[in-house]
């Protein structure tokens, strides 16, 4: 009874906590930089707004990453910002080819001296998948990679089929390193 209770409170807190991120990214343009930013140069997080460009702009982001299956801002107002669209349907696995294509375009970035913002429309599942799929391509672990998101974004939620990609993903750089 008392595990019960401790998870009901759990899943309390990660409410709470998804809320609150939802709530002052609608209001201040991009989630806070506490839940999104998962290393010095790899942030994640939800749907901006053109405050949010600015903000990113202000935090030296040189490009983007969205998950999402269409861009809600026209390429002009990028300008400055390196852009990879990987339209991905949500709450499905992005293809091994997608997946390779935007940690590829990560890495190169942060290898520059760059740092990548990935999204999705909330942050829960696509985004989290492509930078989990980058921190495999730098040698970690799936489930290091979910361990350091979560220090983070504690609510992330890859479905099961994402995760199963990962995984495949994970023996790919492990066989091809």
């Amino acid at each position: 009874m008392l595990k019960k209770i401790k998870s009901l409170f759990k899943l309390g807190e990660l409410f709470l906590q998804y809320n609150y991120d939802n709530l002052y990214r609608v209001t201040f343009g991009m989630p806070r930089l506490k839940r999104c930013q998962i290393t010095a140069n790899l942030f994640l997080g939800s749907q901006y707004n053109r405050v949010g460009l600015r903000k990113m702009k202000a935090l030296a982001i040189t490009a983007i990453i969205n998950m999402r299956m269409h861009s809600v801002y026209t390429r002009s107002q990028y300008e400055g910002f390196k852009y990879l669209h990987l339209a991905t349907p949500d709450n499905t696995p992005p293809p091994m080819d997608v997946l390779i294509r935007g940690a590829d375009f990560a890495d190169a970035e942060i290898k520059s001296g760059g740092k990548v913002y990935i999204h999705c429309r909330q942050g829960l599942g696509r985004g989290p998948t492509m930078a989990i799929a980058y921190l495999l391509k730098t040698g970690l672990t799936v489930e290091d990679a979910i361990t350091l998101i979560k220090k983070s974004r504690s609510f992330i939620n890859p479905r099961s089929g994402q995760l199963s990609r990962l995984k495949e993903l994970e023996n790919y750089y492990r066989n091809h390193g």
